[in-house]
Formats: structure tokens, sequence, C-alpha cells
């Protein structure tokens, strides 16, 4: 099987480092292009790659599948977007929330709010439009909670071929728009063989001091300020990850009230040295959501495979990791369910036992060899869905030409009959 994997690849995507491993373990067994945009620093990659821009699209012709990474964030697949536009695949979705791209995408580089406003009206009505208007007035959907309600995750899936998702969560949002073949597999995440680290000492940490973890992107949806009010006085929390600034003086200001200033620390971007210490180092590892806008969570396997008991929210993909493995907290009630969690890990064996457990769990299940062996036979359950979707496209097709509309007896009686034909 000849296969063509879109992907960002910057050093700074996520979704590249996984890509990475993908493909290694793929082309053991198939002839793997990877596509890319970027020309920055990239992660390094065991197969060819081709640098999209300029490239000859029309060699997309030539292969058996084409896969297409789609992340929230418009500078790293923008690209990759348009070229799925115009040659169909197999979309693997990474994100739930899809609003942020396409807010970017109509209101900044296109400069066209009345595409933007009739998207969100296509996909949700009269509230969609409402809500896409309040946006245009400096009421910004996507900086609040509301966000979920309209993620815009529909029209990635457009002219998809078959759509890949890495929980159930986001699985069951691809089925509601989604009428071809969808599957869940787990996304893969690997430690560095020998990852370069300091000790807690390099941290400022006490060694007696119970350590709190924060790792990634710092924005309200982490929930940072609430691990901040639900501290006890034996702890210190480091935070790792670039923050929002606007987020950033709210959580000052928390530390200032609550005499914190010297049990927490802000350490912005970190390298990776830094970063692998922070996890190392870490007794407990917070990774909350609130409202849960990913479709898994690179983070939270990461520190399981670190071999760390970590804090979840119970929501989204969070919600689908065993119980013995993370501890839950509930959204409805989270300054509650943080003491709670505090005071259970607050034992060293119980931290230990949960963190092996987490580390067994995930060491097993967020594999690429798994991925790449479910990926390949999903591949073919989407070939086998192509004489359906040509079929399905030329009644349409017909259905229209002769305007019929779409609450018609006969709409009815040709789904039934493609339903026998391939189903019955």
């Amino acid at each position: 099987m000849k296969i063509a994997w879109f992907t960002p690849l910057s050093e700074r995507s996520a979704i590249g480092r996984a890509s990475t491993y993908i493909v290694r373990e793929l082309a053991k067994v198939a002839d793997v292009e990877l596509w890319h945009f970027e020309k920055g620093p990239v992660h390094p990659v065991s197969v060819k790659t081709v640098f999209a821009p300029g490239a000859d699209l029309g060699r997309l012709a030539d292969f058996d599948l084409i896969v297409y990474n789609f992340g929230n964030h418009l500078p790293f697949h923008g690209e990759i977007f348009k070229v799925s536009r115009q040659h169909p695949g197999v979309i693997i979705l990474h994100d739930y929330v899809m609003h942020h791209f396409f807010a970017a995408l109509y209101l900044e580089v296109q400069q066209d709010p009345a595409a933007y406003t009739a998207e969100m009206e296509h996909w949700y009505g009269v509230s969609g439009r409402a809500a896409a208007e309040r946006s245009l007035k400096g009421e910004r959907v996507w900086e609040s909670d509301e966000v979920v309600n309209f993620p815009l995750v529909e029209r990635c899936t457009e002219g998809a071929l078959g759509v890949v998702a890495h929980s159930e969560y986001l699985l069951d949002a691809v089925r509601r728009a989604f009428a071809g073949p969808v599957r869940k597999i787990n996304l893969p995440y690997e430690l560095p063989a020998n990852p370069t680290a300091g000790g807690r000492a390099s941290l400022n940490v006490p060694s007696e001091a119970l350590l709190l973890v924060t790792i990634g992107h710092v924005n309200p949806n982490k929930r940072v300020h609430a691990v901040l009010e639900a501290m006890g006085p034996a702890m210190h929390y480091v935070v790792a990850g670039p923050a929002d600034p606007a987020y950033q003086k709210r959580l000052d200001r928390i530390v200032a009230e609550r005499g914190l200033g010297g049990r927490v620390q802000f350490l912005g971007r970190v390298s990776d040295e830094v970063l692998h210490t922070c996890l190392a180092a870490a007794d407990i590892c917070l990774n909350l959501r609130q409202p849960a806008i990913e479709g898994a969570s690179a983070s939270v396997i990461e520190e399981m495979l670190y071999g760390k008991p970590v804090v979840v929210t119970d929501i989204g993909f969070y919600r689908e990791l065993p119980s013995d493995c993370v501890v839950k907290v509930d959204p409805a009630d989270e300054a509650a369910g943080l003491r709670a969690a505090f005071a259970r890990l607050a034992e060293a064996a119980e931290r230990e036992a949960m963190g092996a457990r987490a580390l067994a769990y995930a060491a097993a299940t967020f594999r690429a060899d798994n991925y790449a062996r479910d990926l390949l036979r999903f591949a073919w359950d989407v070939r086998n869905a192509q004489p359906l979707f040509a079929l399905s496209d030329r009644i349409a097709g017909e259905l229209r030409r002769m305007k019929v509309s779409s609450d018609m007896a006969i709409v009815d009686a040709a789904a039934t009959t493609v339903g026998d034909l391939f189903c019955g």
C-alpha cells in the first residue's frame, strides 16, 4: 500500500511528534511519504518527506491512501485542510473544538465575516448565527466555555472518505455529522530514549515538599487557578508552559492573595530538559480541563508514562481513562474534588501504586505499532465503502437534477434501496 501522510512537522507540534512514531511503524509494511509545509526546525523522520509547497499534488492520485491530520491551530493545519478539499482522504481529528481554526480562517485570513456567520448558521441554526454575531461584536465565543456548543468539527469531515478519532468522546461528535466509516484509535506517545533531566534541587523545590506539576499552554481551560485555590501548606506547585497574559495576571493575583509566592513557580516556555526535570521530579501531575476541547491528550499520556499519579477532570477523553490509573475530579464540584485528591495522594504508597498502574496501562495502550495496525485495517474498511459513496453521490445528484426536496417520499425510498443493496 502506498500512503501519503499530511501532518505539521514543526518541532513545536505534538501532532507532528506523534506522526513520526506512526509513519515509522507504517513504513515497516507500506510505502509511506510524509508531506509537510514547514520550513523551520522540524522533527526528525525515518521516512521519505515531501515539502508540500510547490510539490506536484497531481501525484496524490497515485497513492492508495491519503491521510490528513487536523488540529485546532490554523498556522499548522491551514494548508493541509486546503489540500484535503481537493484530494479526499482519511481525516485524523486531534481536537473536538475546531472553532479557533475556522474563526482564524474566515476572519483573519479571508477577512470574510459573512462566511463565518453563514458557517455557524449552517451547522447550528439560529443559535449559531446569534453566537457568530456576538463574536463579531467582540464577545468572542471561542474565548468562552460556550465554544463547546459550536465546535465546527463538522466542517472538517465534509468530503472525507473516513474519519479517525482518538477517543469515544470525539467519535460520538463525528458520528453525528459524518455518515461514512469512522474508527477510534488510541493516540500513541513515546518518551525520549535518554531524556536529560536535572534534579529537584534545580527547580528550587525543597526535598520534603509535595511537588505538584502542570505542563502545557496555560489558559483558563487548564484550571491552574483552581489548583492554586486548593493547595495545602506542604505543597509546592510548578507550572511549565507559556501563559495567556490576561490569565497570568489572574494567577499572580491569587498567588499574592493566598501568600503562595514562595511555593509557586511559573516557568513559562521551557526546554525539553527542564520539562523532563519537572515530570521526573513531580509527586502529582495536574491535567485538568473544563471544558473538554481536545480529542485526546498527549500530555496526560506522557505523565502516565513517567509513572506519575495524575489528577484529571472527569470529562471528555479523561473520563475514558481507567479510574484506578488516574484520580478523577467532578467538574461540578472541582474545589472539593481537588482537596480530596490531594488528601488521597498525600500518602507516598498510594502515589507509587497509582503511578505504577498508570505506567503499565499507558505503555500497553498508547503504542505506535498498535496505531499503524489499526489504521491499515481501517483503510480497507474505507476502500470497501467507496462503491456505496459513489452510488449515493450519483443518486443525490440525480435527485437534485429532478428538483426533489428532502421531505419527498422518493428520498426515503432511494435510501432504503441503497441500504438493502449494500447492507442487507
